[in-house]
Formats: C-alpha cells, structure tokens, sequence
C-alpha cells in the first residue's frame, strides 16, 4: 500500500525513523480437560510462560502465535480467538510492547508435548489457582483475566507501566 506525503521519499524515510517502535509478543492459553493450563519453562530466562513468542516482521499477531506453538510445544492447533491485550510501557531496555494472548483450545492432558529444545527446558500443567507456582503474579493475573473474557465471550485489555509488573 502506498500512502501519499507531501514529503519527499528521504524526508518521509526520515521522519519514519524517528517515530517509537513497539515489541509484539504472541502466546496461546491451552488448557487440558481439567481446565489446567498449559506452562513451559524457558531456558533463557527464571520465569516461566506460555508457549508463544515474537511476531515477526510480516506477521500478524494470531499467525505469529500459532506458529510459535507449533515450534516450541509441537501442537498443531485451530487458531482461536484473541482473549487479551497487553500493553507494556517503559519495560527498561525492552521499551515498549504489546503482547496477545490466544484462545489455544482445550487438549487431552496425555496429548503428545514435543518441547523446542533450543528455547525450551520443560513444560507443566498448571491449574489457575496454582499458576503463582511458576509463573509472576502478573502473568497469572493476566491468564486468569483472559480465563473469564473466554468464558464471557469479551476481551481484556491490560497496561503494564514503569516495568512493574501488574
């Protein structure tokens, strides 16, 4: 697509470059019969997450997410619905973020978990009163939110500022 200026191609390119960037983030909430979610631990980091991960250049947020299950947990599954926004100000040296969270569906808890061990060292089944167990109380706050907006057919959407996380 291209967008009119009355800026010349440089001076377009230039004032582009001084406009903020934004990190977006993409995760999946899959959930066993048990209603448990699904949590892997990471080996680049003490926290533990959801599977997910960057949106690529190119990518929209909900393919980028798919993806990224399909390569850390091995799980093809039907992309479901945007549950959660997240929108991350003034995270230090990550600036700012957006991150989304999925709708990953309900899997059997025997289902075949193939873990990227590249990225990843472990996963659990975690039930959402039990999240703080391995996850940051934001996170697990921010799970349990998006928990609610699937059974109540809505979607959150959350500010995280100055890097505390909420």
């Amino acid at each position: 697509m291209v967008v009119g200026s009355y800026l010349s191609d440089q001076e377009l390119r230039e004032f582009i470059a001084t406009l903020p960037t934004r990190r977006l983030a993409a995760s999946a909430i899959i959930r066993d019969e048990s209603g448990r979610v699904l949590t892997v631990e990471p080996n680049y980091k003490s926290e533990w997450t959801l599977p997910g991960g960057t949106v690529e250049a190119g990518e929209d947020p909900r393919s980028a997410c798919f993806r990224e299950v399909i390569e850390e947990v091995g799980l093809h599954l039907p992309e479901g619905r945007m549950l959660l926004i997240m929108h991350g100000l003034n995270m230090g040296m990550w600036g700012d973020s957006v991150a989304f969270l999925y709708d990953g569906g309900q899997i059997p808890s025997d289902t075949q978990i193939t873990v990227q061990e590249e990225e990843l060292l472990s996963y659990r089944w975690v039930a959402p009163q039990d999240l703080e167990t391995v996850l940051s109380a934001g996170m697990s706050q921010r799970i349990r939110d998006a928990l609610e907006a699937l059974e109540q057919g809505t979607v959150v959407e959350h500010v995280v500022d100055g890097g505390k996380r909420s």
